[in-house]
């Protein structure tokens, strides 16, 4: 039996993960067509076809789809192993979390676990930013400890480990004072989350259930962009008041409305992995959000 190459599997398996040969090659830094090569090769070996051209995409055969799950799993596997010898080379005990911030989240709720975190602990924080689905992504190839997101995680979802919900708050319309006496939100412009974010789906729900025809004049990724924005007059923006507490304060933004019923959530998930940062289980355990 010939044994299996196994940098043909890892080039098959970014194939399949990115969708494209030529996206895959930029990836790995091989040109298209010894890519092409190197699958063929693979296919040879297993004696079956692993994708199926239809129109200019490539689509996974059932063997494809077989061979991708086992891809994925050891790859997943040698993410771990790398990332462990290179936690335990800075002693017995690791030192370091990496932290995923889904960018719709406010900066605050990132600096409060940072700071607990470098308060508690003698540890060294690494925070990445994007959004959800690239966090997932890189939990999963063992690149984050803890992601911080305003997604319900899913009950049944195999990779979690465990889950906490920081906070639930309904979110409040906020803007410059000089929106002040605003009669209908008609009347002025809105700045909006990105229509692929949660935040934005629920948003759209709300304002359709209400018959309520807004202005939308940008939409951000970036929760902290949002809040910039209404600072400078440019429009309003639908945020939990934790995250705007100072600016009402200090009277740089008013409260213009609440949405009834509205809610956000901001969760924290710990991805299943062989050895768990024991770090991100205190964070877990013990990290409480203040809203003050």
């Amino acid at each position: 039996m010939v044994p299996l190459n196994y940098n043909q599997l890892y080039y098959f398996y970014k194939i399949a993960e990115l969708g494209s040969i030529a996206l895959a090659s930029k990836n790995v830094l091989i040109s298209s067509p010894a890519l092409s090569m190197q699958l063929k090769e693979l296919e040879e070996s297993l004696g079956t076809p692993l994708f199926a051209r239809v129109g200019k995409r490539l689509v996974l055969t059932e063997a494809g789809t077989i061979v991708y799950e086992y891809a994925r799993d050891i790859f997943k596997l040698g993410f771990e192993l790398k990332d462990t010898l290179a936690d335990r080379s800075h002693g017995k005990e690791r030192t370091r979390i990496e932290i995923g911030c889904q960018d719709s989240i406010s900066k605050n709720v990132a600096d409060q676990l940072l700071t607990f975190l470098i308060e508690k602990k003698a540890c060294k924080v690494i925070l990445r930013e994007g959004n959800r689905e690239e966090l997932l992504r890189m939990q999963n190839e063992f690149k984050l400890d803890l992601i911080l997101t305003n997604s319900v995680p899913q009950v049944k979802d195999s990779s979690i480990f465990e889950t906490k919900l920081l906070c639930r708050e309904e979110l409040i319309i906020v803007g410059h004072p000089k929106f002040k006496g605003l009669k209908k939100l008609r009347e002025a412009p809105f700045i909006l989350p990105t229509y692929d974010s949660s935040s934005r789906q629920k948003l759209d729900l709300y304002f359709k259930e209400n018959n309520i025809m807004i202005d939308v004049i940008a939409e951000v990724e970036d929760k902290a962009t949002e809040i910039d924005l209404a600072l400078n007059g440019n429009g309003l923006i639908a945020v939990m008041k934790s995250n705007v507490i100072k600016f009402l304060k200090d009277k740089t933004l008013i409260e213009v409305a609440t949405l009834n019923q509205l809610q956000e959530e901001v969760w924290m998930i710990v991805g299943k992995r062989k050895l768990l940062n024991p770090l991100a289980l205190f964070a877990m355990k013990n990290f409480t959000l203040s809203h003050k």
